[in-house]
């Protein structure tokens, strides 16, 4: 009789932790209940004018301006990205090859649509630092525009996938005898956690 009691309740307990699991995965719109947003994505960046290709990771925190289904997030966001030198030994490095970081603030707008799943623009301003391989550092100023959407499992967990372009011009020495101006599109995917 004991061991039919613990049989039945280790039958009925997975069934209701899964069927609670089910019961808090979106389906509908998403609430937009919280004020707090982070992401991390990985981007395959491909940069015009010399400027330097790669890959970048983009982080960034939001915090949600306006209520309602189609909110007004303020962004604050810091860019990784490397160019590795494919050089030959004895070969110097290419100059748009190497690292540039970039640094963004500005605003998102998000929108709720009859699935969980919510597509966003963004645009910010920034500046960006190179660090070019066979030159010197350099920085200036940039314009940032994004698009994207996010598919949302939770309210608080989503993954998605965005495309962005940045614009800018770089204050290069004479070091660098490429172009200043810096143009890079990016494209990729990865997580946003809402809290």
């Amino acid at each position: 009789m004991i061991a039919g009691a613990i049989a039945a309740c280790a039958t009925i307990l997975p069934a209701a932790g899964s069927a609670r699991a089910e019961e808090n995965l979106l389906r509908g719109p998403h609430p937009f209940r919280r004020e707090n947003q982070v992401s991390a994505h990985v981007l395959v960046a491909s940069g015009g004018y010399d400027t330097m290709s790669g890959t970048k990771l983009a982080f960034a925190y939001d915090f949600k301006l306006t209520g309602g289904w189609n909110p007004l997030w303020l962004e604050f966001g810091v860019n990784a990205q490397h160019g590795a030198c494919n050089s030959p030994p004895n070969v110097p490095c290419n100059p748009a090859t190497g690292d540039v970081f970039e640094t963004v603030g500005g605003a998102k707008w998000t929108f709720a649509t009859p699935i969980p799943l919510v597509p966003y623009v963004s645009g910010s301003v920034g500046l960006a630092y190179a660090f070019p391989n066979g030159a010197s550092a350099a920085a200036g100023p940039m314009l940032r525009a994004a698009g994207g959407a996010n598919y949302y499992f939770f309210d608080w967990l989503g993954l998605g996938g965005q495309l962005g372009y940045s614009i800018g011009s770089l204050n290069y020495d004479s070091t660098f005898k490429g172009s200043h101006t810096y143009a890079v599109l990016d494209v990729g995917g990865g997580l946003v956690f809402q809290f």
